[in-house]
């Protein structure tokens, strides 16, 4: 964890991260790399850190966070498998257009 922080409680920890899933379910059109820094920082994981965490480079969570390259889907997955969550499609609705 990023000593910069006051360590948390399991109960705030756990808060955070509740508060986080809600977060980006209510926002499902961030794109990718907001998500990822979003986590890491909510979780409060420096870049090696959370690079370390999802098996992945240093430098390529860092390109993926500052937009300079497109993950594959793979490399998506392992960046959110660390709080229960995995890639998956969404539908665009149409304003006025129904889905069934």
């Amino acid at each position: 964890m990023d000593k910069r922080y006051v360590t948390l409680t399991a109960s705030e920890q756990n808060q955070l991260r509740r508060d986080l899933m809600e977060r980006l379910a209510a926002t499902p059109e961030l794109p990718i790399p907001q998500v990822i820094r979003d986590i890491r920082k909510t979780l409060r994981f420096t870049m090696p850190e959370y690079a370390k965490i999802c098996n992945v480079s240093a430098r390529t969570l860092q390109d993926i966070e500052r937009g300079v390259s497109s993950p594959t889907l793979d490399t998506v997955d392992k960046l959110l498998r660390p709080i229960g969550m995995r890639a998956g499609a969404v539908l665009a609705v149409q304003p006025g257009k129904s889905t069934a």
